[in-house]
């Protein structure tokens, strides 16, 4: 079994491995994350095996992409996958309930979830917010750098050039289309939960498929009412701290679990 570094020209091993464990393809984001994180893959004799990437900030990093095929599952991949990884500062990661018993002996410990949603949206916009520019940029990423405690404006440079950024009194949401006819809302920070639901419906209006991953009652209400349905609900890790960093109240949505 070979473990090396992931690259682009693995991208469609990747994906069929995705597709094989009920995962979209969704080839972009794995582009994306491999442009700015560290993927690795483990190989045997018919091909990828398993998957994982980090993507380091200045202050933790973010584990994502944790896949083992059928075939090799239960033999402790995984685990090894995950701790090649690993080092002495603070790591997070979504966990779906099959992989929270891992991450649990690995040394992470569980400080919240994330509602998937994904659909048709059906209200109304708000109209509430405009379209961020390029002269909006700085002050975008200082909010988000104060709300997650983390460093990236890479994110939102990325979002500016290739999905959209709405800004509106009471926070600011990203989108970008990662596959055919769906959209991602997020990240999403707002004052409040009402001003999440503005943003979002901001957003969303008028878009034939969209997925949003949040967590406060009031937001998971306002989407289920608006034709959104739940897919599921990973649980939020961290290890090496004893929660994540930032004014996490105002943070109500990321816009890739695989980036915190």
């Amino acid at each position: 079994m070979e473990l090396r570094r992931l690259e682009l020209g693995d991208l469609p091993a990747c994906s069929d491995l995705a597709e094989s464990r009920s995962w979209p393809r969704e080839e972009k984001k794995w582009e994306f994350l491999l442009a700015h994180g560290e993927g690795w893959g483990l190989f045997d004799s018919e091909g990828l095996v398993g998957t994982t990437i980090v993507t380091r900030y200045p202050e933790l990093a973010s584990i994502s992409m944790v896949l083992v095929a059928e075939r090799a599952a239960r033999q402790g991949h995984a685990r090894r996958l995950v701790s090649h990884v690993l080092d002495t500062g603070v790591s997070t990661l979504f966990a779906t309930d099959m992989g929270r018993p891992l991450y649990e002996q690995l040394g992470f410990h569980a400080v919240g979830f994330t509602d998937i949603h994904a659909g048709t949206f059906t209200g109304q916009a708000a109209d509430i917010s405009h379209i961020a520019t390029a002269a909006d940029l700085d002050d975008v990423v200082a909010l988000d750098t104060k709300v997650t405690g983390i460093t990236r404006p890479y994110l939102w440079e990325f979002l500016l050039a290739n999905g959209s950024i709405r800004i509106s009194g009471h926070g600011v949401a990203g989108t970008w289309q990662v596959r055919d006819q769906r959209m991602l809302i997020g990240p999403i920070i707002a004052d409040t939960p009402a001003d999440a639901c503005a943003l979002i419906a901001d957003c969303a209006a008028g878009v034939p498929s969209v997925r949003v991953d949040v967590h406060d009652p009031e937001v998971v209400a306002f989407v289920r009412a608006n034709g959104m349905e739940s897919w599921g609900t990973p649980t939020w890790m961290v290890r090496g701290a004893d929660a994540l960093p930032g004014d996490r109240a105002r943070y109500r949505a990321p816009l890739l679990q695989a980036l915190g």
